[in-house]
């Protein structure tokens, strides 16, 4: 059996080593030793000390999953970026005649002629045990925050100009909204063509029943309770959707009156709480349904889901649903769990509500703000005059491959 020996730390190397293209790598962190030329055909592929956690590992690569991840010409179309191969065929072909390995590229040579050279920190950060380690790490980045926001960094406000203009700073918008939730755009005319520009110049608007910009204040176009002038408590939005839309942006282009103040939750930093709290009832939430509903004339959307969503590879926490407004009878829970649901609920609704975990502020003309729908929650205190809010949603496709895009995530 082949072993390589293999030491590399993920989180340090270049961006470039995650994209489609596997020959590219680093000697800078890399440091390889074949310690066997020997392979027996059919065995997985072993790579030593590889750091996929805490301690060393060693990584086995099946023959099959080699093949099946070649990137010659004659398996992946490098243009179009999809692979070549056939399934039906792929046993056929995944036995291994001899490999080695120079310059951090391994060279498999397969029992039909087929030669494939592979990146190998390309191969292990494609694995299952390379992504998780990713996906772990991208976790730890995120910040997550109380009302307080005091262990957010200073930063430099984001001026609309340099927006529109510098692909740095639309960079820089991605990294923030990832990394702590939200973004403020400072500067930006109170015009309806504006707040349109800078909207589009970050990333596509998304049309849902709400259309593609909408605007509240000005009528009761939609039975939505945003769109009066009441008190708005902690909310995502879209629980009632198959997938709710991933972002939000707001812009309040005019406001005369009193009240109105709104307020941001960390839904990532209650989840937390409720994690120590109560484990019990953050497993509950993890997996107990919720249906959604939102009815209008024409128009009845309903959706079910777990409050608390995981990625189902990493296990990492990806999405709050959380809107007590439009929540749809209960289904989806016997009556004899009817207690234990609610008891769960109320639980996480209380630390929801609490003021140390609510950050206000008051959207003012001239501040855009994108929200990851995801993870914040968003309300309002009521008010009285004339408050005009334009804005849309950003599908989660769209923006999270912007962010890719930007290297801000794999």
């Amino acid at each position: 059996m082949g072993i390589l020996k293999f030491k590399s730390h993920l989180s340090k190397l270049p961006s470039l080593l995650f994209r489609n293209n596997n020959l590219h790598t680093s000697k800078t962190f890399l440091k390889f030793n074949l310690l066997s030329a020997n392979y027996c055909s059919g065995n997985p592929l072993q790579l030593q000390d590889v750091h996929l956690s805490n301690a060393s590992q060693t990584l086995k690569l099946h023959p099959t999953w080699l093949r099946d991840h070649c990137r010659c010409p004659d398996c992946y179309n490098a243009v179009t970026y999809q692979r070549k191969n056939d399934i039906l065929k792929l046993n056929e072909h995944s036995t291994i005649s001899a490999h080695s390995q120079s310059d951090g590229l391994l060279h498999v040579l397969w029992s039909d002629g087929h030669k494939s050279i592979y990146s190998i920190p390309w191969l292990i950060s494609n694995t299952y045990e390379g992504r998780c380690r990713t996906q772990e790490e991208e976790a730890n980045r995120l910040i997550t925050w109380d009302g307080s926001m005091g262990n957010l960094p200073s930063l430099e406000p984001i001026l609309y100009h340099n927006a529109m203009h510098d692909d740095n700073t639309l960079s820089e918008i991605y990294r923030r909204v990832i990394q702590y939730g939200f973004v403020q755009i400072e500067q930006v005319p109170s015009t309806e063509i504006d707040t349109k520009m800078i909207i589009e110049r970050v990333c596509r608007m998304s049309r849902t029943v709400f259309g593609k910009f909408w605007e509240t204040g000005t009528n009761f176009d939609h039975m939505d309770t945003g769109y009066l002038n009441g008190y708005l408590e902690g909310h995502t939005d879209n629980t009632y959707f198959t997938e709710a839309q991933g972002f939000l942006v707001f812009h309040c282009t005019h406001f005369n009156g009193k009240g109105g103040e709104s307020f941001l939750v960390d839904g990532f930093h209650v989840a937390k709480q409720l994690k120590q709290l109560d484990p019990i009832a953050y497993d509950y939430l993890s997996k107990a349904n919720i249906t959604a509903e939102y009815i209008e004339p024409g128009e009845h959307f309903s959706s079910g889901g777990a409050i608390l969503r995981h990625d189902p590879v990493s296990h990492q926490l990806e999405q709050i649903r959380f809107n007590m407004l439009d929540r749809a009878p209960l289904t989806s829970v016997p009556q004899s769990e009817v207690g234990t649901f609610y008891r769960h609920l109320r639980t996480l609704a209380m630390l929801v509500r609490q003021k140390e975990n609510e950050y206000w502020f008051r959207l003012s003309p001239g501040t855009v703000m994108v929200i990851d729908n995801w993870r914040l929650l968003h309300g309002r205190n009521s008010y009285e005059g004339k408050r005009v809010l334009r804005g849309c949603y950003y599908s989660r496709s769209d923006f999270m491959s912007k962010a890719r895009h930007y290297g801000i995530i794999l």
